[in-house]
Order: C-alpha cells, then structure tokens, then sequence
C-alpha cells in the first residue's frame, strides 16, 4: 500500500494564518461572526469561506505584498518535500486559503514542482473573492478536505493527514496517521472526540514517524 501526505497550509505548512491575515486586514465587516458560525457547525466550510472572502475588497496584488515578509514557514518543511521526491510519495497542499497565496509562497520557497495543490479556484470580483471548491467525488463529505481523504483511501492509499484547524477536522477523522499542531484547535477537537493523533512541531518530526511506518 502507497502512502499519500496531505498536508493543510495556513497555520500549518506556514506559523501564519495567511487567509485570516488577510481577513483582518483587508475585509470590511465582521469576518469573525461568519468564522464562528462555522465553529458551531451552523454552515459548512466552503460557505464559510465563501461569506468571509466576500467582505475582502482588494486585488491580489494588494493582498500579496501585505503578506510579503510576514508569512515564515514551519521549520524544515524542506525535509517532507525531499523525502516524499526520494521515497515517490504524493505530497499535496489541502487548503481553504487562497489559491494564489499559496502558488506564490510554493514558488518562491522553490517547492512549486514537487508539491501538489488541491484548493478552491479564486476570483477577485467587485463583490469579494469568490471561490469556487473542487467538487465532491463522495457526495455524503463534510467539505472538500474530507472528501479528498475519501477518495484517496478508496484508491488503496494509506493516507498521512497533517492540520491545525476546526476545518481539518472532518477530514483528519478518518485520516490512516494523523499529525497535529501541537497545542491547535485541531489537537483540542481530537482529544475531544477521542481521536487519535500525534502532536508536531516542525516537519521533521513528521519525516521521522513516516519512517517508521
């Protein structure tokens, strides 16, 4: 059995929270209010997403060079990218955030063709950013993340699942080996739920227990 890695990216892959960066400082309304509607499980991710980014009114050039400099990366992420190249293990970035954000930060750590990306498509319209999500192969999933899992299991893959957050929960349930911020939103949901999971710091860690399994 093949192993598959995903990986979420905000908070994650990266210490800052770029969407909700973003959020704070370019979004004209209480995004907040929307962002606990999800953690009360009222709507689902997506829609969460989808009302949030409407109140961001700026271009994506606005938006990158407010995030140039301030987004550092989690210690040694490198070590997951090159032992997923040398083992032939699919390594994909899974996220909620902002496509461009993401390619952007890929391509200028170098990592942008070693690493997949499975996110929602953006579009800077005058009404917000849109996003449109990737559809749902299991039409029962919580949201695209938890479908992605599905899907990869369902091709006999052992899949690797590594987040932070309320909107990796879903997704890291049913997870083969799950990887979890130590001290995240994501780590209290599991102990909560009685999910099992081991706690990182940096992705060395990570590259160490897949060793090992």
């Amino acid at each position: 059995m093949g192993h598959v890695v995903l990986c979420d990216f905000d908070g994650t892959m990266t210490v800052v929270d770029t969407a909700e960066f973003t959020l704070a400082r370019f979004a004209l309304g209480d995004w907040k209010v929307i962002d606990r509607q999800f953690e009360l499980g009222a709507i689902s991710l997506e829609e969460c997403l989808r009302r949030e980014f409407r109140l961001v009114h700026a271009s994506e050039r606005q938006i990158l060079d407010a995030l140039e400099g301030a987004v550092p990366f989690r210690p040694h992420f490198d070590k997951l990218v090159q032992y997923c190249n040398d083992n032939s293990v699919s390594l994909i970035i899974v996220s909620a955030g902002l496509d461009f954000v993401i390619e952007r930060c890929l391509e200028m750590m170098g990592w942008h063709k070693s690493v997949t990306t499975y996110t929602a498509k953006t579009r800077i319209t005058e009404n917000g950013i849109e996003f449109t999500f990737p559809s749902l192969f299991d039409k029962t999933s919580a949201n695209f993340k938890q479908d992605l899992v599905r899907r990869r299991k369902s091709q006999g893959e052992n899949v690797i699942y590594i987040g932070d957050g309320s909107g990796d929960f879903d997704a890291a349930k049913e997870a083969d080996s799950l990887f979890v911020i130590n001290g995240s939103k994501l780590a209290k949901l599991c102990q909560k739920h009685h999910i099992s999971f081991r706690t990182m710091a940096d992705f060395q860690e990570v590259v160490d227990e897949i060793c090992a399994l």
